[in-house]
């Protein structure tokens, strides 16, 4: 089984419980953070030393870099949550963006490819329904181009998993928050109206491996998994919960919404059909047509759009072929 962001939070949790719960043969571990990469190998080689552990620094824009190791280490699994995660981060710097987290996600699937994997699940986000930031289309595309492979006769199983806000995982708000309030506050809310849905790193595991063990005809649609998650939380309930457990006087103070950001996330949108998974609690939700994939032509021309124009006329191009295939998809479901 191959790991891409094994550095990062997701990734990290899903290595640590897969070599402990798992008990797979091999685990490869890729990332580019070198210094993550190592301490999370030696966790893994402490906690499950009948694992074989393989720690692979690379990129995932380095096709041919992702192309030997999987070559060399022949995994069976692929599970891809290497990604930037950064809502704002991905509208200052959307060619960023989308070279990691689309064109990113072509190199990992083509690699995969080549080295015959039998299983891929890509790490999506609840940002995906409904987008409107770069980071939410990005992912949205990614997870309609493992549509399209399938369409275009892949044999890869493919498929792609929706988390919500992970609790704990780096640049999210709970530790944020608790760093705020160890500094003495305030704790900074960009808005009182904000709430997201949440997930524990244990649920985030458990939903790639529920979803990966499925075998459906959902595989193919280049729709998304997502797990019933409770309402949505107010992001305001959680800090004010935060500042009484710490039994200090601590101001919240508004900052202003960001770009790209909603007041409300969704899990799945208007133009996609939810169907239940034989797993009590795991949905799936898929475009309602099967020209909403996206086609390895189309990803060509992003990839061209994304050497040749500036970050806006990006993010409009972004926008606009994903508002296509949308309403095409809405107009031909009637």
């Amino acid at each position: 089984m191959l790991i891409t962001g094994a550095a990062g939070s997701i990734g990290r949790a899903l290595a640590a419980g897969l070599s402990s719960d798992f008990q797979c043969q091999a685990l490869i571990l890729f990332d580019h953070h070198d210094h993550g990469l190592l301490e999370i190998a030696e966790a893994c080689a402490a906690s499950a030393p009948d694992t074989q552990i393989v720690e692979a620094l690379g990129d995932i824009r380095d096709q041919s870099r992702l192309m030997r190791i999987m070559d060399r280490e022949r995994p069976d699994i692929v599970i891809h949550a290497a990604a930037l995660k950064h809502v704002h981060m991905g509208e200052r710097h959307p060619g960023e963006c989308v070279r990691t987290n689309l064109i990113g996600v072509r190199n990992v699937v083509a690699a995969a490819e080549q080295a015959e994997v039998q299983s891929f699940t890509l790490v999506s986000s609840d940002k995906a329904a409904e987008p409107v930031c770069v980071m939410g289309a990005c992912k949205r595309l990614a997870e309609l181009y493992l549509g399209g492979r399938s369409i275009a006769g892949a044999r890869m199983r493919m498929r792609s998993v929706r988390f919500g806000n992970v609790l704990g995982s780096s640049g999210s708000v709970l530790p944020r928050f608790e760093a705020q309030i160890a500094a003495g506050g305030p704790v900074e809310i960009t808005h009182p109206d904000m709430e997201r849905f949440f997930m524990s790193h244990d649920e985030a595991v458990d939903l790639v491996l529920a979803a990966s063990a499925l075998d459906s005809d959902c595989l193919s649609r280049g729709g998304a998994y997502y797990v019933d998650m409770g309402p949505a939380r107010s992001i305001v309930e959680l800090a004010q919960e935060l500042i009484r457990r710490s039994g200090r006087d601590i101001e919240i103070r508004y900052t202003g919404a960001r770009a790209g950001e909603k007041m409300s996330e969704r899990l799945f949108d208007d133009h996609e059909s939810v169907s239940p998974t034989p797993i009590e609690g795991l949905f799936y939700a898929s475009p309602r047509v099967e020209s909403a994939c996206l086609s390895d032509a189309e990803l060509d021309e992003i990839e061209r759009v994304t050497r040749h124009l500036d970050d806006a006329a990006l993010a409009h191009h972004l926008f606009a072929l994903l508002d296509r295939k949308l309403e095409r998809s809405a107009r031909l479901a009637g």
